[in-house]
């Protein structure tokens, strides 16, 4: 099961990398559950209700960026350090971070903690993705991946239960259950040994890829296709909130809370089914057919689900589906973006994919928020014009390589 030459504990590798993904994820949920009351007790009622989207749009836009840089400047100390290493201090950085949000009094502080948090959360995946696909051989990478991408489930599953059983509570007791991670996966931590012994410093991981004109023409596109994956799964996940506030006006905070978190695990329910399926799909029609199918298929469904109404009944119905293709597609991720590259650049390629594109996905939040405004405060209409990004990835994709039943690159 694990790869010939490695000394490599692999289901110990597998918890390491799947935790620190859970938490990851959890860590990001936790924001977009909290925001809206987080954001009305510093803006008050009244100037939330004129610009509390756009505020929200603002702080998403300077996470995204942070995610950005945290993806290459720990992909690349993936590679020259090691997998393991890495991937603990990116947990101990975020979780440490959403600490810190607690004590945040100004929507400019709550920027500042997401902005921090997300360069430990952008270099968690890098380093993870890296570190699991060395780990196991050829022929298990797809099941391994569909496990490990599990986590884009139970990571906001976690936040759901934590504000269920925190309604009516102030928000800082959400970014409090925040911290727990950092504590397991260094426990963790001590059964898994690295992939991949550590570089010389002489290397230059994000330099030789950028040499390699095949390298550097394949990690631009692959850049491309993983931020539009980002943009709409994010999409999904950040407006969910915000649209079941819309459909529950006049009920307490406690039954709005309570509405929040069940919608949030209902929908990522759509997410388990999502992760588990693509890895499935790829091994049988290839990476490139199921990523494509899966960016023409998602703007359809939130079109059915958003784009003639929305009541809570429907969101409880429909969201499922939407989170099924907007964000179970990226169980292909999680397989592909390392089949692209050789080990030593590696994590630094992913990372570039997964993480640095999500640079690309930056004016996502202020567009979807422009459009709420242009709309007369409709979030459903918003998202639903959101859609529009798979176009690009759709162009982008017939140019990289198709790896279906090849070895990962040496």
């Amino acid at each position: 099961m694990t790869r010939p030459g490695t000394s490599t504990s692999p289901w110990a590798v597998l918890l390491l990398a799947w935790l620190g993904w859970v938490f990851d994820v959890a860590d990001t949920a936790i924001f977009n559950l909290a925001k809206v009351p987080m954001l009305t007790g510093m803006l008050g009622v009244a100037e939330y209700a004129r610009r509390g989207t756009a505020v929200e749009a603002q702080i998403q836009t300077v996470f995204l960026i942070g995610w950005s840089i945290g993806g290459l400047g720990f992909g690349i100390l993936a590679d020259r350090w090691g997998r393991t290493r890495t991937l603990v201090l990116t947990v101990l950085l975020y979780c440490l971070c959403t600490g810190l949000t607690v004590l945040c009094k100004t929507p400019e502080q709550v920027a500042v903690a997401r902005f921090l948090t997300a360069l430990g959360i952008g270099g968690e995946w890098a380093a993870g993705a890296a570190l699991v696909a060395e780990t196991f051989a050829d022929g298990f990478r797809p099941t391994v991946s569909s496990l490990l991408q599990t986590a884009a489930a139970f990571g906001p599953m976690l936040a759901a239960v934590a504000n269920l059983l925190l309604a009516g509570k102030p928000w800082q007791w959400l970014f409090l259950v925040g911290i727990l991670p950092a504590l397991v996966c260094c426990l963790a931590r001590l059964g898994a040994h690295d992939s991949k012994p550590v570089m010389q410093k002489k290397a230059n991981p994000l330099r030789d890829l950028w040499n390699d004109p095949a390298l550097r023409r394949r990690a631009g596109l692959a850049m491309i296709v993983g931020a539009v994956g980002i943009a709409g799964a994010g999409t999904a996940s950040f407006w969910q909130p915000n649209l079941v506030k819309e459909v529950s006006i006049g009920v307490t905070k406690q039954v709005l809370d309570a509405r929040t978190s069940h919608v949030t695990l209902i929908s990522h329910l759509g997410t388990l089914a999502g992760v588990f399926a693509v890895p499935w799909l790829c091994r049988v029609f290839g990476r490139k057919p199921t990523i494509a199918a899966f960016y023409v298929a998602t703007p359809l469904v939130v079109i059915v689900a958003l784009g003639t109404g929305t009541t809570y009944v429907r969101l409880e119905l429909l969201l499922p589906m939407v989170n099924f293709f907007a964000i179970g597609v990226s169980g292909a991720f999680v397989l592909y973006f390392p089949e692209l590259f050789p080990s030593d650049v590696r994590a630094t390629g992913a990372g570039l994919a997964y993480n640095v594109g999500r640079i690309l996905s930056v004016p996502m939040p202020l567009a979807t928020a422009w459009a709420i405004r242009q709309y007369g405060g409709s979030i459903a209409t918003g998202v639903v014009l959101s859609g529009s990004v798979y176009l690009l990835g759709l162009i982008a994709i017939p140019f990289l390589p198709e790896t279906k039943g090849k070895p990962l690159p040496a």
